[in-house]
């Protein structure tokens, strides 16, 4: 049973030791359990941390109390809480043990991240510590398994996101509270804070990863509430919160009230949708007609295995493009590769694409894989495809046709099973026309165009943006910044953006400096604020020194009630008018 938050909502997972737990968890709504030793400690009446202690076998107490009470009994999927200090324990057979026994997946507990110091010193340099963790992941993987990973850093974090963990548990450690609990290294504020980079920073990297946190200071469902919130996190998992308690009873209700946080999760999203469109999810802002297309497009080729061509100019987002469509492909398990043709010196970017052998060339020391070989399974995206010399273009084309190539140095043909996605800023057709771009791999390329509208033909999302943008710079840059005011987005709105989001992102980084109080106004962009005058001097040569009306006034007015979809109270604050005054001009040009 695979776990998918696009099903669930927010998940809840219950960390058990006893099939009596296991039954109550159930009949509260859990989603999935994870069977630990730490649970069969914490129900006999020791501390969690008393499985980090070498009193018994850890795996095979779990194998134990899970055949006999657990497997075959509960309709979730279980996950196995696997230990790797010892380092005498045969990973592989290990896997292949759990998975015979039936669990559904594996997670690594307890981790070494639980430890510091000396102690998490000894365990690396013993191998048994967190490499051997990343090991028994992609060993359950290849097994067919589920795979939760236990982290507690960012570092540890994105190693596990590589990894190809379907789940990623942030976990602070031993839950606070209770006669058993321990003081927390953090507070519910830093804990919120702290997953929120760690997720920001996995879902980039691999975008259909499901986020989770545990432990430390959360000890109630509010508190698990306070931290999704902030985090973003698709569920949570409840250790010796939901254990501790003794009867049967509390333990359903405890989980059930844990599992309502679904309700306001999927409540946050329905908003968020409702207020930075329904891309929100890819990164991707906004409600205008142009972004609302290409998001709808992104959805309708995702599953498919179709190549797809992103063209638009540099700074609409091309790759968070590319980065939608692998997250909602079947390939989604695996990272995605890229690799942008125009940032490779064009005498190594053959070799990139497609390796070489030992000897190729001075300094080929030895075989190297390229970008083809690594996409084996998975999504690869060919970044700036226009700066591909003729020669290079060749051999795509052949990929494309028949999934074949050769490294450098060798004529002996590979096979890869990638799915290509391509982004472009260049005119590709008019490359055709002139002779510096295949026709016949244009065609093979774009099966599907998926193009990004600039900026300025989606000024009304510029708000949007600002609103998503502005908080998560401001929490690095300038934590007192909370708000944007009008004449700020006044100014923003009249500004033509070459650089389109990029140069959006660029222009609040600098306002945030600049910024002396709470609120950015337009004194805080004094690039734009110039270039606003620029425009207003230019109209008075246009018209004369007594002003006057434009003769485009009445499309300039038209243009704005588009963008707002009529909506007058927008518009005017826009096209910084009063409303009386904006009112009175449309009734003068008969605009309704």
């Amino acid at each position: 049973m695979q776990l998918s938050s696009r099903d669930k909502g927010f998940l809840v997972g219950a960390a058990i030791g006893t099939g009596m737990t296991a039954r109550a968890a159930a009949q509260g709504g859990a989603d999935f359990l994870l069977a630990l030793n730490a649970g069969r400690f914490r129900v006999m009446g020791g501390p969690s941390i008393s499985c980090m202690l070498p009193v018994a076998d850890n795996n095979q107490a779990v194998l134990d109390f899970a055949r006999a009470e657990i497997l075959g009994r509960i309709r979730l999927p279980v996950f196995f809480g696997a230990c790797v200090f010892n380092p005498a324990f045969n990973l592989r057979e290990l896997v292949r043990e759990v998975k015979d026994a039936g669990f559904d997946g594996i997670c690594n507990f307890p981790p070494a991240g639980h430890l510091d110091g000396v102690m998490r010193h000894n365990l690396e340099q013993a191998q048994v510590g967190l490499q051997r963790e990343l090991a028994l992941m992609r060993m359950a993987k290849v097994a067919g398994l589920q795979t939760c990973g236990y982290v507690r850093q960012l570092e540890e974090a994105m190693a596990m996101a590589d990894a190809g963990v379907d789940i990623l548990c942030v976990n602070y450690g031993w839950n606070a509270g209770g006669v058993s609990g321990v003081p927390s290294r953090y507070s519910l504020q830093e804990a919120a804070d702290h997953a929120r980079r760690v997720f920001e920073a996995v879902r980039r990297r691999r975008p259909g990863i499901l986020c989770t946190v545990e432990g430390g200071p959360i000890t109630t469902p509010e508190e698990a509430q306070q931290i999704a919130e902030t985090s973003q996190a698709n569920g949570y998992i409840g250790g010796s919160t939901i254990d501790r308690i003794p009867l049967e009873t509390a333990v359903a209700e405890t989980t059930s009230a844990y599992k309502a946080v679904a309700t306001l999760q999927r409540r946050i999203d329905s908003l968020k949708s409702e207020w930075l469109g329904d891309g929100h999810e890819f990164g991707l802002i906004g409600r205008s007609a142009a972004i609302s297309s290409v998001i709808r497009m992104i959805r309708k080729v995702a599953d498919s295995e179709l190549s797809v061509l992103v063209t638009g100019e540099n700074g609409t987002g091309k790759e968070l493009v590319a980065r939608a469509i692998h997250a909602g492909s079947p390939r989604a398990h695996q990272r995605m590769v890229a690799v942008n043709c125009a940032a490779i010196p064009r005498d190594l970017l053959e070799s990139e694409l497609f390796g070489h052998e030992a000897g190729a060339f001075t300094g080929a020391i030895k075989a190297r894989l390229g970008r083809f070989e690594q996409a084996h399974g998975t999504t690869l995206l060919l970044d700036e495809i226009g700066d591909l010399e003729l020669s290079l273009q060749a051999k795509l084309l052949r990929v494309l046709e028949d999934g074949t190539f050769e490294r450098l140095g060798s004529n002996v043909p590979r096979r890869t099973d990638a799915r290509i996605l391509c982004a472009s800023n260049r005119p590709l057709r008019r490359m055709v026309s002139d002779g510096s771009f295949r026709e016949d791999l244009l065609y093979r390329l774009n099966a599907v165009e998926i193009t990004l509208p600039p900026l300025r033909e989606r000024i009304e999302d510029i708000p949007l943006l600002v609103r998503y943008l502005l908080p998560r710079i401001a929490a690095e840059m300038n934590p007192r910044v909370r708000d944007m005011d009008a004449s700020a987005y006044r100014t923003l709105m009249r500004h033509n953006w070459p650089g389109n989001v990029r140069e959006l992102r660029n222009v609040l980084e600098r306002a945030l400096i600049m910024c002396e109080r709470d609120v950015i106004t337009s004194e805080d962009l004094p690039s734009l604020q110039t270039e606003t005058m620029t425009n207003r001097q230019a109209s008075v040569v246009a018209h004369g020194p007594n002003g006057g009306e434009p003769a485009s006034e009445r499309d300039w007015i038209l243009d704005a009630l588009r963008r707002n979809r009529f909506r007058r109270g927008e518009t005017a604050r826009e096209l910084g008018l009063a409303r009386k005054t904006l009112y009175n001009k449309m009734r003068r040009y008969n605009l309704g």
